[in-house]
C-alpha cells in the first residue's frame, strides 16, 4: 500500500461537520409538524383532546420520566426535544440533566429526564423515542465506520441518500458520530457524476480535461469534483484542475495507483461498493475519504424507552 501523505489545498473543506446551531430549525419545526399530523389528526396544537388514551385514561397531574438507554450507543436527538415539544403544544414539558448529543453510553444511562404534565409528556413521548432511536442509529452507525478506518488517516464522507425531508438531521447525526459531512444538496458543490458528464458528451479524457478546465473557470465560487471510473479518467480530472476527484467503485490496487498519480493535487474520494465488511481494506489504500451512505439507509433503530419514575397524580 501507497504511503505518501497528501495535503491537497481544498481537504479542510471537507472536513466539516453541520452543528446544531446551524440547522435550520423553522425547517425542522415544518417537518414536526407533520409528526403532529400523524398522532392528532391535525395540523396545529389545540385545547381539544386528540390523545384520545390519555383522555379516556383521565390523565392528570405532574410526572417525571427518564429517558434510559438499553443497549450501547452513540446519542443523537438530545437536542430536537425541546422542539417536538414545542410542535406538540407541550409548553410546560421541560428537559433536564440530559447528555450531549454525540456521548457514547452504556445500558442503564439516562440520556435525560422529562417532566411537567404527564398528558404532555404522554402526548410526546413516542416522537422523541422516534427521533431518538432513529438518530442515533445513524450516529452509532457512523461511529462503527468511522474506528475501521481513523487509524489509516482516511476519513468518513455521508452522502445524499437520505430520508427525504430529513437529511438535515441525519446529516447532523452523521456527524455525531464521528464523520463528516459532504454537500448538503445540490447548491453548495459542484459533483459531476457519470450522467452529467453523458449529457454533456465528455466521452474521452481530452473532452473530460477540458470539461474540468472550463468548469473551473465558470465556477470559480464552487469546489468542483468529478466522478470517474477509470484510472485515465483520474490523470484527465487532475490537469484539468478539479479540487476533488471521486473514485467510483475503483479496486483498492487501483486507489492506490490513483494516490500516486494524485500526488497532493486533489482530493480523492473512494465511494461504491464499500460496506462495513471490507471498508479497512479500502483505507489502507490511503483515499483522503472514504464516501458511503450506509450508515444512513442501513441503521438500525436502537433501543432505548421512557420510565415514569413520579407521579403527583
Amino acid at each position: 500500500m501507497n504511503n505518501v501523505s497528501t495535503s491537497p489545498p481544498s481537504l479542510s473543506q471537507f472536513k466539516k461537520r453541520i452543528p446544531w446551531k446551524e440547522l435550520d430549525k423553522d425547517f425542522i419545526s415544518s417537518q414536526l409538524r407533520l409528526c403532529v399530523v400523524e398522532e392528532l389528526g391535525q395540523d396545529e396544537p389545540s385545547n381539544q383532546w386528540k390523545d384520545v388514551t390519555s383522555s379516556a385514561c383521565k390523565i392528570s397531574g405532574e410526572g417525571k420520566a427518564r429517558i434510559v438507554i438499553r443497549e450501547p450507543m452513540t446519542v443523537c436527538g438530545v437536542q430536537l426535544i425541546p422542539l417536538i415539544a414545542k410542535a406538540f403544544g407541550a409548553k410546560d414539558v421541560a428537559l433536564h440533566e440530559e447528555l450531549a448529543d454525540g456521548t457514547e453510553v452504556q445500558p442503564g444511562q439516562a440520556i435525560g429526564t422529562l417532566t411537567g404534565p404527564q398528558a404532555e409528556i404522554l402526548l410526546i413521548e413516542r416522537t422523541v423515542l422516534n427521533f431518538l432511536q432513529k438518530l442515533s442509529g445513524i450516529a452509532t452507525g457512523t461511529k462503527r465506520f468511522v474506528r475501521l478506518i481513523e487509524k489509516h488517516g482516511v476519513g468518513l464522507l455521508d452522502t445524499r441518500k437520505t430520508t427525504p425531508g430529513l437529511r438535515s438531521l441525519e446529516k447532523y447525526a452523521t456527524g455525531c458520530g464521528g464523520g463528516f459531512n459532504h454537500r448538503m444538496g445540490l447548491y453548495d458543490r459542484i459533483l459531476a457524476k457519470d450522467n452529467h458528464l453523458a449529457a454533456s458528451s465528455v466521452d474521452s479524457p481530452k473532452k473530460l480535461e477540458a470539461f474540468v478546465t472550463g468548469l473551473k473557470k465558470s465556477q470559480s465560487g464552487f469546489l468542483v469534483e468529478i466522478e470517474v471510473d477509470n484510472l485515465d479518467q483520474v490523470e484527465a480530472v487532475l490537469q484539468g484542475g478539479a479540487d476533488a476527484v471521486l473514485l467510483d467503485n475503483f479496486s483498492p490496487d487501483d486507489i492506490v495507483k490513483a494516490v500516486e498519480l494524485n500526488f497532493d493535487r486533489a482530493v480523492l474520494e473512494a465511494s461504491g461498493g464499500i460496506n462495513e465488511k471490507n471498508i479497512s481494506l479500502y483505507a489502507q489504500a490511503k483515499p483522503h475519504f472514504i464516501s458511503t451512505g450506509a450508515p444512513v439507509h442501513a441503521s438500525r433503530w436502537l433501543d432505548l424507552g421512557l420510565d415514569w419514575v413520579e407521579s403527583s397524580k
